[in-house]
């Protein structure tokens, strides 16, 4: 058997970190002959800086701690990592590379980025980490040991731009005085962080060829606060060029000028305020709503419920309640003069069994449905649906937890008082997951919404308000 050296390891923190010195004498196993000399490595490793800004960093790597000394046997080799946590045990640590360059341990810059990442999430604020150097000795057998550095505390902040909490469009599409903020159309977002999610998105109709620019919370708050008297300001974004009217671009805050949308029909505007950029898409004249009126809101399509189609694909969607017979119309009105369209029973080449012929008309029973059109197949089917909540929050994810919720048709509100524990839970229909709801509370999503969070248990008022896959939301009241 070979010999296997034994090695001696000191690890210290200095400057404004307190000393610490250990022996690790077991590196290896036992040995069944006399080892060689003892031979040392002497590690010690500091901070190089305490505060660290991604944003402004402008190297690939950053040299996160150095090594003050280091007294190894020349026969040895010794490799590096770095771990990195919120908290000095460690429960959570991520590891990424470290490179030993002129006495100082190197990491890039892109990982140290994801591991705040990870740990915080992407919103550009000082983070407290605690780090900690790993040496990995391999002796010349090929045996390797670790040593766990000292810890050192230092300040991070990721990379990111600035996102505010909403954005408005301004332009010849409301035609909006500069000093009339009531106007502005607030772009829709998913209620998330805003830099977990960046994308915000509308779907409008223009009347015409009009120029247009984007407005950020800020000004807006502003201009109700009265410190402002006009819409225009800091942090309105444009684009470089007056008139640009490129399908997609980057947006600027500085000297920003107006894009422009050349032809009147319904357009979706999506902007990503992680990139800065924008993206409109045409649509002409297919309208992202369906109206529905009918028996059970007095036959008025200025005043109907409407459905959604949440990918422009055709398909539209909408939760509402129903009392015989209905249509679905393409436009706010009925249609008069040859302009404008509406859809009976007879348009539609299935249906499901619920849905009957009433004179022309689409009817079904009294009750609260989701209602889902194939525009292209002329498919509608309307699945009553009775609403409850399920999860951690109320008991567990198991049938027998759902607590189903009563609906009021004048507030069009389901709605139930309950105790909840601290947990998660969604919105379910008919104690089924075909027809759920996650997401957050000021934005509900349909069936691939995450689920929702009770930060501390008590007792609740759970309100639910269902229409479409633009405007469905929640309200959680402790009492």
């Amino acid at each position: 058997m070979k010999k296997i050296s034994l090695y001696f390891i000191s690890l210290f923190a200095i400057a404004a970190f307190t000393a610490c010195n250990e022996n690790f004498e077991d590196w290896a196993a036992p040995q069944t002959n006399e080892p060689e000399n003892a031979k040392s490595l002497l590690f010690e490793v500091a901070n190089t800086s305490a505060s660290f800004d991604l944003g402004t960093i402008t190297a690939d790597s950053i040299e996160l701690a150095k090594q003050t000394k280091l007294s190894n046997d020349p026969q040895t080799t010794v490799s590096y990592d770095i771990q990195i946590d919120k908290a000095a045990d460690f429960a959570a640590k991520l590891q990424v590379a470290a490179s030993l360059a002129n006495s100082n341990f190197k990491v890039a810059k892109a990982d140290l980025q994801k591991a705040v990442e990870a740990l915080y999430g992407k919103r550009p604020e000082a983070r407290q980490l605690v780090i900690r150097v790993n040496a990995y000795v391999t002796t010349p057998d090929g045996q390797t040991s670790k040593v766990q550095g000292n810890n050192l505390n230092v300040t991070v902040t990721p990379k990111a731009p600035l996102i505010e909490s909403a954005y408005y469009l301004i332009g010849g599409m409301n035609g909006l005085a500069d000093s009339d903020a009531s106007k502005l159309i607030k772009l829709v977002h998913s209620g998330k962080d805003v830099y977990d999610d960046p994308i915000f998105t509308a779907l409008l109709k223009v009347p015409a060829a009009c120029y247009w620019k984007v407005i950020p919370q800020s000004r807006v708050d502003a201009l109700n606060a009265g410190t402002s008297s006009n819409v225009w300001g800091d942090g309105v974004l444009g684009c470089v060029t007056d008139g640009d009217t490129s399908e997609d671009g980057k947006l600027i805050t500085t000297n920003p000028q107006a894009m422009q949308i050349e032809d009147a029909g319904w357009v979706k505007i999506t902007l990503n305020m992680m990139e800065y950029t924008y993206k409109v898409e045409a649509l002409g004249e297919i309208s992202p709503y369906l109206w529905v009126p009918g028996n059970h809101q007095g036959w008025a399509p200025d005043k109907a419920p409407q459905l959604f189609s949440a990918n422009m694909d055709m398909v539209y969607t909408g939760h509402l309640y129903l009392n015989g017979g209905f249509k679905l119309t393409g436009q706010p009105s009925w249609p008069s003069g040859g302009v404008g369209v509406d859809y009976g029973y007879s348009y539609f080449n299935s249906t499901t069994e619920n849905i009957t012929d009433d004179g022309g008309n689409l009817a079904v029973a009294e009750a609260f449905y989701y209602l889902k059109s194939n525009m292209a197949t002329k498919a509608i089917e309307a699945t009553k649906a009775e609403w409850s909540i399920i999860g951690a929050a109320v008991g567990g994810w198991n049938p027998e937890n759902d607590v189903v919720m009563s609906y009021d048709k004048a507030t069009n509100c389901w709605s139930v008082t309950t105790n909840l524990s601290a947990g998660e839970f969604k919105f379910r229909a008919n104690k089924d997951w075909g027809i759920n709801m996650g997401g957050a509370e000021n934005k509900l999503t349909f069936n691939n919404g995450t689920n929702l969070q009770v930060t501390e248990a008590g007792n609740y008022t759970v309100e639910l308000y269902l229409t479409n896959d633009e405007g469905s939301h929640c309200k959680l009241t402790k009492n």
